[in-house]
């Protein structure tokens, strides 16, 4: 899954532009329309990487073939109000509604399968990958969005705004995912979830050990030093088993 963007964030924008084509056709105000596809974004991405990190679901063909399907209905049922109605305002923004769905779609059913299970053989801590300087500089960025995600609510809700929906949509999507991650050591390697914040599963991928080119142990620091990506950095004290996870990595890898 390296270098391709996240399956849950294609579950986000299918859901999405689905949700908004549909609504666009009807008659409802922009802003409700805006309101329903933001709120489908993120009830996209939570779902997209609940099935990515718990299931293999996206990456069977009956998934992909009954959500294109569903797409290709969409888009046939857009074509044709825009034939009897005119090419309106309405009209337009269905037709690049459903060219988000089928992007998102292409990410969401692209994901790669990892066959087989593995056996987890330690869990490390979750981090936000990176020094003490970083981890306070997330912390502050966290605050930071936040504060904004609170002002564009009131901005949407209050104030009656429309567009502050999609620009709340586009800045969660930007700045929320995959700011943590935990790692687990398998029997094949490593195995890395990230997640929104500290709750929501949004991502998986799985580094083979071959990619793993060693590890440093200190009294006080334990490095992975991987071939794709910065290192990995873990506090000693904070590993439950420090022991048994040197021994576990003294079996697979070299010391640097």
């Amino acid at each position: 899954m390296r270098g391709k963007p996240p399956a849950a964030l294609g579950c986000g924008a299918y859901v999405a532009g689905v949700a908004a084509a549909v609504l666009l056709l009807g008659e409802p105000p922009y802003a409700t329309v805006a309101a329903v596809a933001v709120a489908g974004l993120c009830l996209g991405i939570v779902t997209g990487g609940l099935l990515v990190t718990r299931t293999r679901l996206l990456g069977h063909r009956v998934t992909a073939r009954f959500t294109g399907g569903a797409l290709v209905g969409l888009g046939l049922w857009v074509t044709w109000t825009g034939v009897q109605s005119g090419p309106g305002g309405r009209y337009q923004l269905a037709i690049g509604s459903v060219f988000i769905a089928v992007v998102g779609w292409a990410v969401m059913v692209g994901r790669e399968q990892t066959p087989g299970d593995w056996e987890t053989l330690a869990v490390l801590p979750r981090t936000t990958d990176g020094d003490g300087r970083r981890r306070q500089f997330t912390l502050l960025a966290d605050v930071g969005v936040l504060v904004a995600v609170a002002y564009i609510c009131y901005r949407a809700v209050v104030r009656g705004d429309a567009s502050s929906w999609l620009f709340g949509g586009l800045f969660l999507t930007v700045f929320l995912p995959g700011t943590r991650s935990q790692v687990q050591l398998t029997d094949s390697g490593l195995v890395t979830t990230r997640y929104v914040g500290w709750v929501v599963p949004f991502d998986q991928s799985r580094t083979p050990w071959t990619q793993v080119y060693g590890y440093e142990a200190t009294d006080d620091r334990l490095t992975l030093g991987t071939e794709f990506g910065a290192d990995l950095v873990y506090d000693r004290e904070r590993l439950d088993d420090a022991e048994r996870v040197v021994g576990i990595l003294d079996d697979r890898l070299p010391r640097l």
